[in-house]
């Protein structure tokens, strides 16, 4: 905690954490509530702790967080009637895989994914943490000469990209990010991605071990991650995940960034900002830097 922080100005506190849970730091806001109850135990700080840990109770093993990845994302993308059937006409004429593909390479971190393909020549690439595989769609439409393999938690993101596929050069299969090196030889990809992947994972060091062992050596391995860095201007009001469960679980600024990976072969951070929608966070919330950050690590 802060030393900036007095655990005996509740209210102070109880906003402070706020600010974290806002910036989707819900871990660090799960650390400064303990260390303010124990140092001045308050009934109101307990009650915050129960609520966080409820939120973060997914990452408590391997079953409940695929459980909550497969209800989520069965829900938000196969909901029935006449949207469902006009989706699927869509799927089936391709109209939706072209848009999608269109959208993703418009995206600029799929420009700054370019570059650092032009740089490597991948033959094999690594999409972890797929989706419903709008990413890895694009690169495979772009470099014919490339295989891409697409990784996903959810059954349901598999599916729909299986049907959406419309490209050889492409699969998709279900599994856990942290687990690629179970599904995949050693150093078998030149290249390997996620994007807004590590801040919802259940282990960070894990994820990035297990993928960093399946991309050879002089290959690259590149995240993006976003960029969330907020000053309060008034009262904060209580927070609620969307998802009824943290999601987004984590935040990275880019000291840490560079601290951790500085270091590393080929390392580059890009930031790249984005609009900050107006109603989408409280009115009292203020950016100081809004987006995301594009990182590339090489492998030793």
């Amino acid at each position: 905690m802060s030393d900036s922080i007095d655990p005996r100005d509740v209210d102070a506190t109880l906003q402070a954490a706020r600010l974290q849970l806002f910036r989707e730091n819900i871990g660090g806001a799960l650390e400064l509530v303990q260390a303010a109850d124990r140092a001045h135990p308050d009934p109101r700080y307990a009650d915050l702790e129960a609520r966080i840990r409820g939120w973060l109770s997914h990452l408590g093993s391997r079953e409940a967080y695929l459980a909550v990845q497969e209800a989520q994302d069965g829900r938000l993308r196969w909901r029935g009637g006449l949207k469902r059937l006009e989706k699927q006409i869509r799927i089936l004429l391709g109209r939706k895989t072209r848009k999608m593909v269109e959208r993703c390479a418009r995206n600029p971190e799929f420009g700054e994914l370019e570059r650092e393909i032009a740089a490597v020549a991948p033959r094999r690439v690594l999409d972890a943490g797929c989706g419903e595989g709008g990413v890895a769609m694009a690169v495979a439409a772009r470099h014919r000469t490339a295989r891409v393999e697409g990784v996903a938690a959810s059954s349901a993101h598999v599916r729909l990209a299986r049907r959406m596929n419309r490209f050889a050069n492409a699969g998709f299969r279900q599994g856990l990010a942290e687990e690629v090196h179970l599904a995949f030889p050693p150093a078998s990809f030149d290249l390997a991605y996620s994007f807004t992947l590590l801040q919802r994972v259940r282990d960070v060091d894990a994820t990035i071990a297990s993928i960093m062992s399946v991309v050879r050596r002089g290959g690259r391995f590149c995240f993006v991650v976003p960029m969330h860095e907020f000053r309060a201007t008034g009262p904060l009001p209580e927070y609620a995940p969307i998802h009824e469960y943290a999601d987004h679980c984590r935040v990275f600024t880019e000291a840490e960034l560079r601290a951790r990976f500085g270091k590393e072969p080929d390392f580059r951070l890009a930031k790249m900002p984005a609009r900050f929608k107006p109603g989408a966070f409280p009115s009292t919330l203020e950016p100081v830097e809004f987006g995301a950050f594009f990182v590339v690590v090489g492998r030793r």
